[in-house]
């Protein structure tokens, strides 16, 4: 990513989204804008991979579709992580 910053990014937050900001970027030793723009950056990255698109040849296609079309099959210990409660962040 350039380093050359010359774009200005305005938003707006409640006085509690502001101090929970400000906590974090303290506890990150960094400035409130450092930690907003790389918090950002690092959710815009992942947005997007998230989205890419994948490109198959025809090799490719035929074993991503023999793959779509295999039965599914019970793993249970899937089966017991996803009864786990999630801890929240």
């Amino acid at each position: 990513m350039a380093s050359t910053k010359n774009r200005r990014i305005n938003l707006r937050a409640s006085t509690a989204q502001a101090i929970l900001i400000r906590r974090a970027a303290d506890a990150r030793r960094k400035s409130i804008s450092e930690f907003i723009l790389e918090s950002a950056c690092q959710s815009a990255e992942s947005t997007l991979y998230d989205v890419r698109t994948v490109l198959l040849d025809p090799k490719g296609w035929k074993q991503f579709e023999s793959g779509l079309a295999r039965k599914a099959h019970i793993v249970p210990e899937l089966v017991e992580l996803f009864k786990e409660k999630v801890p929240l962040r």
